[in-house]
């Protein structure tokens, strides 16, 4: 196995154990002892750090690749890692100058409603640099083909820290308060590991001969705003929702938001993984203009995740009563549960449209993927604006799922009318009927017997309805050869 196929396994593993323990924290250990106004606080300090620090970083996660092969050796790699640190200190201090600019009508937005976050702009400010650091030092260990241990340390790393500390609120050796101001320590902890495991890797020393990059500097600053404006707008509209709760309605709806939420995000962990596989793949096959190839995988990838992403949004949604019922203050969080459904199927349509961004981002017609986000992103923030103060937190989840279903559905034309390029056969749309026939079954099932149990019910007789189904009708071939190699195993186990 070649390293890149075994850091992408590994990256794989790190989110899927980041996700478990994301899950106990927010949905277990949180609403316990938080009140959803100290969650909702929480959330909006962490989520505004990432959005300011995803701009502050100013494109060095994607500079650090692209332009690695120009600059391999001796001191001209030395000048350039030098660059990719002190680039983002000065991304900082512009984001910061910015936000003094605007810093009165960001005040006025959450005066009324969430004024506590007022007192806490020295905290975002804190995460936003240490959190920027940390991602130009995870794009120095991704220049020596290393991924994993930078991620387990953004996935499992932060999040194990956070479950630690949170022990002072549960023995009561701290308050809320100080739990907040440890985020420095959990930040700072982290981007201390990924500096010690760098040292380790290739140790850096600096050389400030910048003239060195002087034939490449015209393209670094071109590639690299347009990789600022892509990643901006990818991570505006993940946070857009919960910062406009906060300061239109309050803290507890944003803190509820937050929980209902997360529920519905699990869905989308397997394109994280193929999109990490399928990167390479497609970028060959751009070079080699084999779009046959292209339209292969990208079929594939579509009915795989619609199945996976359908699947897992059903058994959810089957069991999402008895969630809420075994969660610490459950029937504060279940007004959250339309929330869960429409977040769920803004992933589910991200994930039914396959690799079409993928697809974008590599193809010649890369910029398209430039105005199609800032598009999304204008759209989320428009229909955010309108939607919550008629529908509340649910308005939200709802202005999610028009966002990505506009975005999907225009890039999808545009590959289609380029290319020729589409997702979608006929599996699909029995693919697609089975899942809504499944979900009216669920929903409009009701027998007077404990909510638990009720929920364990719908749960099982889904599970099975999709199992038959997608068997039956042979809906994807890779799940087909998935259930035989686990029959066959299981065979084998019996008879021995």
């Amino acid at each position: 196995m070649g390293l890149i196929a075994r850091q992408t396994i590994k990256g794989s593993v790190a989110s899927y154990v980041g996700v478990g323990l994301g899950t106990f924290t927010l949905l277990f250990l949180f609403p316990a002892f938080l009140s959803q106004e100290q969650i909702g606080l929480l959330r909006i300090v962490t989520n505004a750090a990432g959005m300011f620090s995803t701009l502050a970083v100013l494109g060095i996660p994607q500079i650090s690749v692209k332009y690695l092969p120009y600059v391999q050796q001796g001191d001209d790699y030395r000048a350039y890692a030098t660059l990719l640190y002190i680039v983002p200190l000065v991304g900082v201090l512009l984001c910061y100058l910015i936000f003094l600019a605007f810093k009165q009508p960001i005040t006025d937005f959450y005066s009324q409603n969430a004024k506590e976050l007022t007192r806490y702009y020295y905290l975002v400010w804190s995460i936003t640099l240490l959190n920027t650091l940390y991602l130009a030092a995870a794009s120095y260990a991704r220049m020596n083909n290393r991924i994993v241990v930078p991620s387990a340390i953004k996935d499992v790393g932060i999040r194990v820290l956070t479950i630690l500390f949170f022990l002072g609120i549960v023995v009561k050796w701290f308050d809320f308060d100080h739990f907040l101001n440890l985020q420095i320590a959990i930040y700072g902890l982290a981007l201390l590991g990924v500096f010690w495991y760098n040292h380790r890797l290739a140790p850096f020393r600096p050389l400030f001969q910048f003239w060195r990059l002087k034939p490449h500097l015209k393209g670094v600053a071109s590639f690299g705003l347009f990789s600022v404006l892509t990643s901006t707008a990818s991570i505006l509209v993940t946070t857009i929702d919960s910062l406009m709760i906060g300061g239109m309605i309050n803290l507890g709806n944003a803190g509820i938001y937050v929980i209902a939420s997360y529920i519905g995000l699990v869905i989308e962990m397997p394109k994280r993984s193929l999109n990490a596989i399928a990167g390479p793949v497609l970028s060959e096959s751009w070079k080699h203009q084999n779009i046959e190839k292209i339209n292969e995988l990208h079929a594939r990838s579509s009915i795989n995740q619609l199945l996976f992403g359908g699947s897992m949004l059903l058994l959810i949604w089957a069991g999402i009563d008895g969630i809420f019922y075994i969660m610490p203050n459950g029937e504060t969080y279940s007004a959250g549960k339309w929330v869960v459904l429409f977040i769920g199927l803004a992933k589910l349509t991200d994930l039914a449209f396959g690799l079409t961004a993928e697809i974008i981002s590599f193809s010649p017609k890369y910029r398209y993927n430039l105005y199609l986000l800032l598009l999304l992103a204008g759209i989320a923030v428009v229909t955010n604006y309108f939607l919550i103060p008629l529908y509340g937190i649910t308005g939200a989840g709802l202005a999610t799922f028009i966002s990505y279903l506009v975005y999907n559905l225009l890039s999808y034309y545009l590959m289609k009318r380029d290319y020729g390029i589409t997702p979608f056969n006929t599996s699909s749309a029995k693919a697609l009927m089975l899942l809504v026939f499944v979900f009216i079954l669920v929903h409009f099932i009701s027998i007077d017997i404990p909510v638990v149990l009720l929920s364990l019910l719908k749960v099982i007789l889904a599970a099975v309805l999709l199992f038959i189904g997608i068997i039956y009708y042979r809906l994807s071939p890779d799940l087909s050869l998935l259930v035989k190699s686990s029959a066959d195993i299981l065979k084998n186990f019996i008879k021995k």
